[in-house]
């Protein structure tokens, strides 16, 4: 069997728009949140444009956001299929936040400021106390309900392609075991409402996994995904020399403001940052030898990251320093980081918050196109969907 009928390729989506979401309220895997009229709207325009990509099988976490969700999705995609068909499952549920749930992000970040920065910084050892003799670790138990997912759910599925909606707790658990990123990096992967994340597993296997895009949200009008923390830190948005053609990038960038660029001293950058500045006048820009890159990007980053406000930066680079800086930002070895599948022609964006936190990838290859070809959509044309019912 040759590799490429033996790669299996999995589209993550997460759930639209919740009753809490649009409060700013933790939900946790509680169940008590409902879709907004924006969600399932948003879940319709997710279903649209994955209507080209045709699926082996669905699976979706069995909490009611994500239920409704996939159902908006397939019944958009093909509503002759019947939603039963779909493969809901607990393992994928939200990760577990009883004692916040239902408290206003403002609320905890004041009243349980320790536990929360605690969380924020060190996810990887948060223990939330319930009572006085019951406890959990949020983040270790979602990596591990994630980790059976994928040793039930890949060998059933060996060069097919799948759908998975869920949250995005477990989006992010989902990327980082692919990937091997530790649950230190919860925090680190950005997942928006109806955000779009693409996996490829080469021969089959967990091991190979591999990030193609993530969270693409321009299908529900979004371009840019929102900013993580407010206030203070840096936004780098992130554009590889050999970007090609430029003219279907300046426009996502154009409403965007940009307060200083980082470009390498060759013709072909300078012409990249050009065409994107075209209506940036105020931006600053600083051109850099390509044999000094990668220091001046990383100075650069721990100078703006001190910033008392909030600004952005465009670095034009070439595509091996780009794809440092997001496995810098993800904690992944160097060794490891051709699991990442940057694409010239696409913008990946980085949000530094500072205040001690790890960076956040924020978008990786966001395309002009309106079909976005990091779906592959010719390659996935062949599959036929055949949802299969498996027990959860």
């Amino acid at each position: 069997m040759s590799s490429k009928l033996k790669e299996t390729r999995v589209v993550l989506v997460r759930h639209g728009q919740s009753t809490y979401n649009a409060l700013g309220l933790y939900q946790g895997s509680c169940d008590r949140p409902l879709l907004t009229e924006t969600g399932y709207k948003d879940a319709r325009l997710t279903g649209e444009f994955l209507k080209k990509l045709k699926f082996d099988a669905i699976y979706s976490s069995s909490l009611v956001r994500s239920q409704a969700t996939a159902k908006e999705i397939l019944k958009t995609m093909s509503p002759q299929t019947n939603p039963n068909t779909i493969n809901f499952t607990y393992l994928l549920r939200e990760t577990d936040l009883p004692a916040w749930e239902g408290l206003a992000f403002k609320y905890v970040r004041e009243n349980f400021s320790q536990d929360y920065h605690h969380w924020k910084q060190h996810p990887d050892d948060f223990c939330m106390q319930l009572g006085e003799t019951n406890s959990i670790y949020p983040a270790l138990d979602l990596y591990q309900r994630v980790g059976e997912f994928w040793q039930e759910v890949l060998p059933r599925h060996i060069g097919q392609t799948l759908l998975i909606v869920a949250h995005g707790g477990t989006n992010r658990a989902l990327i980082s075991t692919a990937l091997g990123i530790t649950p230190n990096r919860y925090h680190c992967i950005q997942q928006s409402n109806c955000g779009i994340s693409v996996l490829h597993f080469p021969d089959g296997s967990l091991e190979s996994g591999s990030l193609a895009a993530m969270n693409l949200t321009t299908h529900v009008g979004e371009c840019l995904p929102k900013l993580q923390e407010s206030g203070y830190g840096l936004r780098l948005l992130l554009l590889p020399l050999e970007v090609t053609p430029i003219q279907q990038i300046a426009p996502l960038l154009q409403e965007t403001k940009i307060d200083f660029s980082m470009i390498e001293d060759n013709s072909n950058a300078q012409a990249i940052a050009k065409k994107i500045l075209e209506h940036h006048p105020e931006t600053v820009q600083i051109k850099v030898l390509s044999q000094y890159f990668p220091e001046n990007w990383q100075q650069g980053i721990n100078a703006k990251n001190t910033a008392s406000t909030f600004i952005t930066g465009l670095v034009v680079g070439n595509l091996n320093i780009i794809k440092r800086l997001v496995g810098n930002a993800l904690g992944i070895n160097v060794d490891f980081q051709q699991s990442l599948q940057l694409t010239p022609g696409t913008i990946t964006s980085i949000q530094y918050p500072g205040n001690k936190q790890y960076p956040i990838l924020q978008v990786m290859n966001l395309s002009g196109l309106v079909n976005n070809s990091i779906l592959d959509l010719e390659a996935l044309k062949s599959c036929d969907f055949l949802p299969i019912k498996t027990p959860s």
